[in-house]
């Protein structure tokens, strides 16, 4: 109204007035323009006159401020109708004689037209959406010569710069600025008779205008106005537009309500208003009230939200709410939302947070000096405490930028103590891991099975063992045996029964998830403020089942609501309707950088304060340290949670992944995984070891290695950050990771395994990455090689296929075979290699064994190459030169010395064979004759005659030589060939 006031005066604010008394003369002004328009919808002249009279019109007055009257009057009351009828009128011819106003002659009224028209922003638009526009500021007057003068008026002004002028991005009008005006008067004024025509109630169905009509009518318009017809696919699209859309121009005003047209034409006119020094004061004005306020309203939201407990009857079920609680409920809401918003609208982030930490407290989710089972009922009895939640996700959604970090911290722990009190599962969940699980649907059970059991294999056995942080393990120390997670007396926080996050599960004593209330087809809540959606949702639960049937005799005394829900299945299906948990991670892709940070971050601190009071909370068990900290740590079940939003967050925000890997992630993984002795700075190493914290496999960790590995995968794509977080896979195994286990025990040797199995398979991608990210990649295959060769219960003879050593194999076969890594792949893969062999040794699997002795000899084969060396007619050329030499021995001796272990220890036959066989063949079919002598010669006496002579001598000692002796003569042949065939 002030905007709309300045620019019909036509003057500026003085700089000089008070804020008290620019209130003041705003408050006349609108007060004046009320007044005007109501005389203007009686009689034009009369409200013209009486703004002219108060100084609201310049004196003498112009067209260009009474057009702007005409234009923005609706918010005062102006009545369309007379909009559209002072537009449409030709008015007087000026005669000289008589003192006639200038607003009644006919060349004003034609300035006013043409003012009136110049005012909208029609350029970027097309010409329907110009129209609609146009339409939307008054109603056509019903005389034909008046529309005719409205809509030539709007051709003139919009055919030269909408779309489908010359300058436009359509370009179907002509250049010439006649010709263009001329076309969209024809196509403006059809339009309006198709309008008319389809939505028309009077005219008969067969009757209306088809959409070949309507291209017929508009196809060719003359040479003298278009050089080319409009095309078929324009004009559909028209026909289209109004069929769906009618064009409506009554029911809005002071009183009504707007269309989508009209608040475009609103926001349009306001980006072009040149009133800077008037806003700035405004804003300066409401901040001003803001500052003043902010507080008793949030008193009166206290007052609102006045906690009053629900009364129940003997039955325990709850009555009726009663309509005063919700309206104050919603009262409450919808204070607290505006205030919040103007807070943030302002960017007073000292009042925004001041006022969104009371709202969260208020919702009693955070009281932590009540148990579980009070912290529940104080909740689900409650409404206002849930109006407390439903207003804090609905501003963390849209003004996240403001909580900073302790407000999403409040956030989260809202999320988090919602969940565990089993009111936030099935398809209200926040958040499902977006990728498949790294372990199959029977490994998942085993998985969950055990970690529920405490790692127990069988009740009669001995006690199980569990996975640990790895401290005196690595040394040989004898760690005590840690303490299990279920142990309920050490616990901090008594939650064990949620130990699995997985949140499908059903949350209480409910059959079904399943909401009894059925869902309307449309939701007119949308249009609704957040405090009227929760009151109407309110009385909808309310309403539901309490219709009356008619008694017919054959009702069962025990009959009662079958759709009768307990008090928790009810609050969490109020909540699954009101509140968008999805959008705390979807939104965060709209959040700037600091405001993201903020989100994660809280995320990681409350996963560290957790753990952190968890190992405090042990030593206090164990009478040694002090609990500090007043709230309880996560449960189990919400530290993965958190470890899995933080996770699916920085997925979210692709685009700006590298800087959260950088200043979040990175950091956040090497605290929980990076393996850090504490007895180094100790004397007594082994009093040390004694001091040192035991820690058992958890869901958080579970969550947290899982995490890596899923970033890992999609990271490896990504050639800017893929070796940086690639190498971030040494945290998962020794040396430097700090999670150690026995096969036997509760692992995450599937986990691993698939995980690099996901990465390895993309051979692309590996192309790319360097050094470091390729000394993360072959650890963990070396880690996952060594883990496997645990013969299936299926199949006794073969690996099961989620095995970590055949995962591992499948991975190191198509890294060595792929054709574009031929010159990628480190030559420390041999480590890998090796460990495949010996877990196959272990498992007794002659397959593992010889698949991985035909990976070394692929890895032969592939040095030879990158050496120079090719075999020609069964002798080799020799090295360029020393330096290239010296690289292959050095280069190839490891691969010697992977084929020769098992040449030498094998307990299978035929693998022994195999090694002996592919030695020999590298030392003599290859390249034996392109070796200098002397290193030839260090060959044979370092790896070749040890194996001949250890594995001669075993044969010629074993008394069982007859029941194989023809394999025991091959492979004595073998030796031989190994010690002299070289030579």
């Amino acid at each position: 109204l002030k905007i709309v006031a300045n620019k019909v005066e036509g003057g500026e604010e003085g700089s000089t007035e008070t804020a008290d008394g620019s209130l003041r003369r705003i408050k006349n002004r609108k007060r004046l323009l009320h007044h005007a328009a109501k005389l203007f919808n009686g009689k034009a002249s009369k409200g013209l006159q009486f703004l002219q009279d108060n100084g609201i019109l310049p004196n003498p007055v112009d067209p260009k401020s009474v057009s702007f009257f005409l234009r923005n009057g609706l918010v005062v009351g102006l009545d369309k109708v007379c909009v559209g009828q002072y537009l449409g009128e030709a008015g007087k011819k000026e005669n000289p004689d008589k003192n006639t106003p200038l607003w009644e002659c006919d060349w004003f009224h034609k300035e006013v037209l043409t003012e009136f028209c110049n005012s909208f922003g029609f350029e970027h638009q097309s010409l329907l959406d110009g129209l609609r526009m146009f339409l939307a500021t008054f109603r056509l007057p019903g005389e034909a010569q008046q529309i005719d003068r409205i809509l030539q008026a709007f051709a003139e002004s919009c055919g030269c710069v909408c779309q489908e002028s010359i300058n436009g991005s359509l370009q179907l009008f002509s250049e010439d600025d006649k010709r263009a005006s001329d076309a969209a008067y024809l196509l403006s004024f059809s339009i309006i008779m198709l309008n008319t025509d389809l939505h028309n109630d009077n005219i008969r169905a067969d009757r209306k205008m088809t959409v070949g009509d309507f291209v017929k009518n508009n196809t060719n318009y003359g040479r003298d106005i278009s050089d080319k017809d409009l095309p078929r696919s324009f004009l559909e699209g028209i026909y289209k537009s109004i069929l769906e859309n009618e064009i409506r121009t009554l029911g809005e005003g002071a009183d009504g309500f707007m269309t989508l047209e009209r608040w475009k034409d609103v926001m349009r006119s306001a980006s072009h208003l040149q009133i800077a020094t008037s806003k700035d004061r405004c804003n300066g004005l409401s901040e001003l009230l803001l500052e003043s306020c902010w507080q008793p309203i949030l008193s009166a939201i206290y007052g609102l939200w006045n906690l009053v407990d629900y009364y129940h009857d003997n039955e325990g079920s709850f009555d009726l709410i009663r309509s005063s609680r919700s309206q104050d409920a919603r009262l409450g809401i919808d204070l607290a939302y505006e205030v919040l918003s103007a807070a943030s609208n302002f960017g007073r982030s000292d009042i925004f947070q001041e006022v969104f930490a009371n709202i969260c407290l208020m919702s009693s989710l955070l009281d932590y000096s009540l148990d579980t089972d009070e912290r529940t009922s104080a909740f689900v009895d409650s409404i206002e405490r849930q109006s407390a939640f439903i207003v804090a996700i609905k501003i963390a959604n849209e003004s996240g930028d403001m909580l900073g970090l302790d407000g999403w911290k409040l956030i989260w722990s809202m999320v988090f103590e919602l969940r565990d009190l089993k009111l936030l599962s099935g398809r209200n969940s926040l958040v499902n891991e977006s990728d498949p699980d790294l372990l199959s649907v029977e490994a998942r059970k085993e998985f969950s099975r055990r970690m529920m059991n405490g790692d127990a294999y069988d009740e009669s056995g001995p006690p199980p063992k569990t996975m640990s942080f790895m401290l005196g393990a690595l040394f040989g120390a004898n760690t005590p045996p840690s303490k299990s997670f279920r142990s309920q007396d050490c616990s901090p926080h008594s939650r064990e029964d949620l130990l699995l996050w997985d949140d499908l599960a059903s949350s209480d004593d409910d059959l079904s998830l399943d909401s009894p209330f059925p869902v309307e087809a449309s939701s007119p809540r949308d249009s609704l403020s957040i405090g009227a959606a929760f009151e109407s949702q309110l009385v909808h639960e309310n309403s539901f089942g309490k219709e009356e049937l008619p008694v017919t005799g054959l009702e069962r005394i025990d009959s009662g609501n079958s759709t009768q829900q307990s008090a928790r299945a009810r609050v969490r299906q109020r909540l699954s309707q009101l509140v968008d948990f999805n959008g705390l991670l979807s939104e965060s892709r709209f959040l700037d950088f600091t405001g993201l940070s903020d989100s994660l971050n809280a995320l990681v601190e409350l996963i560290r304060d957790s753990s952190r009071r968890i190992a405090s909370h042990q030593r206090q068990y164990d009478g040694v340290g002090e609990d500090k900290g007043n709230s309880p740590p996560l449960s189990p079940a919400s530290e993965a949670y958190a470890e899995i939003i933080l996770c699916e967050i920085a997925l979210k925000n692709r685009d700006r992944f590298p800087l959260i890997w950088e200043h979040i992630l990175c950091s956040h993984y090497n605290s929980r995984l990076t393996y850090r002795p504490s007895w180094g700075k100790q004397k007594d190493q082994s009093k040390a070891m004694e001091d040192c914290e035991m820690a058992s496999l958890s869901p958080g960790i579970e969550k947290c290695v899982t995490g890596v590995l899923r970033l890992c995968v999609w990271a490896s794509n990504r050639n800017v950050i893929a070796s940086q977080v690639l190498s971030t896979l040494k945290l998962l195994h020794p040396p430097f990771g700090a999670l150690l286990w026995s096969p036997l025990e509760l692992n995450l040797d599937k986990h691993l395994a698939e995980g690099i199995w996901r990465i390895c398979r993309n051979v692309d991608s590996l192309s790319q990455i360097d050094s470091e990210g390729w000394d993360g990649v072959l650890g963990l295959l070396d880690w996952c090689a060594s883990r496997g060769g645990m013969l299936s219960t299926a199949s006794p003879d073969s690996l099961a296929e989620d095995d970590p050593s055949l995962l591992a194999f499948r991975s190191l076969h198509l890294m060595l075979h792929a054709s574009v890594l031929i010159d990628n792949v480190p030559i420390q893969v041999v480590r890998s290699v090796r460990s495949l062999v010996e877990a196959g040794e272990r498992a007794k699997s002659p397959k593992l064994s010889f698949a991985g002795l035909d990976l070394l000899q692929v890895l032969h084969l592939r040095l030879e190459s990158m050496s120079g060396i090719k075999a020609i007619g069964g002798s080799s050329q020799s090295l360029p030169d020393d330096s290239e030499s010296k690289f292959f021995v050095r280069n190839w001796m490891p691969i010697l010395e992977a084929i020769g272990e098992p040449a030498e220890k094998s307990r299978n036959g035929d693998v022994r064979q195999q090694a002996i066989s592919l030695l020999t063949d590298a030392l003599l079919d290859r390249h034996g004759s392109g070796i200098h002598v002397t290193t030839l010669c260090e060959i044979i006496n370092n790896i070749c005659i040890p194996i001949a002579d250890n594995r001669i001598t075993d044969l010629l000692r074993n008394r069982n030589i007859d029941n194989d002796l023809e394999g025991t003569l091959i492979e004595l042949e073998l030796c031989v060939s190994l010690i002299f065939k070289p030579f």
